[in-house]
């Protein structure tokens, strides 16, 4: 396979990685309008970490047919292998969704931090975008490589 396609592949992870953390954000406004109010760069920063893991791996599992090396995200693959959906959906949907609920249960639980501890909440929601990240963007440079 050439290398026009993996980067095809890599321009979709990004759009589609924007597209889902927009969607995530607007479902944490309807959810919890009070905590996305209080809101700001470093929440959406969380959020948009952990969605370019999840939709990567999406597009490196279903699209590229790249097998997932960790453990545990390899072991919801495999649920979703499990799901009737299966051979509609493919596989890396259920990762991105357990991705952006991770993100977004650790902004609803450091929300009330804001003000009274501002440095730890800012450091946890930094580690958890990077934790998504950082392997995000090693899966887009992989396949942008390929």
């Amino acid at each position: 396979m050439s290398s026009a396609p993996y980067l095809a592949w890599t321009a979709f992870g990004v759009l589609g990685t924007l597209v889902v953390t927009a969607a995530a954000w607007e479902l944490l406004r309807q959810a919890a309008p009070a905590v996305a109010a209080r809101s700001g760069y470093v929440e959406r920063f969380a959020v948009f970490g952990q969605a370019l893991d999840g939709v990567s791996t999406l597009v490196g599992v279903d699209a590229l047919s790249f097998v997932e090396l960790v453990p545990i995200s390899r072991a919801i693959l495999e649920v979703a292998a499990g799901l009737p959906t299966a051979p509609l959906f493919g596989t890396g949907w259920l990762f991105v969704l357990v991705k952006l609920g991770v993100a977004l249960a650790v902004v609803v639980a450091v929300a009330d931090l804001r003000g009274s501890d501002d440095d730890y909440r800012r450091a946890v929601l930094i580690a958890a975008g990077l934790v998504g990240l950082l392997p995000g963007l090693s899966n887009l440079l992989l396949y942008a490589t390929a």
